[in-house]
């Protein structure tokens, strides 16, 4: 049986990227269809030193760790200490399954993801044993090109196994 990934988002691309793989595979593979949230760092600006004229930003990670310059502050106790935003995550779900059942595959695994698109798809190749990656393209300019890179690009140089980009 071909265990089938599916790289989704919420375009339109994804949408014909997951039908044309039923398309091709049909209902006797085992589907995965996973999406990837990027990962968001809100970054503020501490305030202590705009009093002189500099500021530094405090990047506060996930995990509710504080990074400040090269200092990491860990949060011990308080109101709300130690929780993760599990919004991105149930967000990339949310949008994985619509994606499969708009597309009606059979009984997919659904994944959601955060991080770089194109390691976490290839992470969860690898996890899944996925035999073939299913990833949508569209046509992008030279000026989206260069400040957010092709994800389709990058999972086709980097997968060990084989990707189909459905155009």
């Amino acid at each position: 049986m071909t265990q089938v990934l599916i790289a989704v988002d919420d375009s339109d691309s994804s949408l014909k990227a997951a039908r044309s793989a039923h398309t091709l595979f049909g209902d006797a593979a085992t589907y995965t269809v996973v999406n990837v949230a990027e990962h968001q760092t809100p970054v503020m600006w501490g305030g202590d030193t705009l009093m002189w004229g500099v500021g530094y930003p405090v990047v506060v990670a996930p995990t509710g760790d504080v990074a400040v310059g090269a200092n990491r502050l860990t949060p011990g106790t308080g109101e709300g200490a130690g929780d993760v935003d599990n919004a991105p995550i149930d967000d990339a779900i949310r949008v994985a399954r619509d994606v499969a059942s708009d597309a009606a595959i059979p009984n997919p695994q659904v994944v959601g993801e955060v991080g770089d698109p194109a390691t976490a798809i290839l992470d969860a190749a690898r996890h899944h044993s996925a035999d073939v990656i299913v990833i949508g393209s569209h046509e992008r300019n030279w000026f989206s090109r260069l400040f957010s890179p092709s994800v389709s690009g990058a999972v086709m140089r980097e997968a060990e196994i084989p990707v189909l980009v459905i155009r």
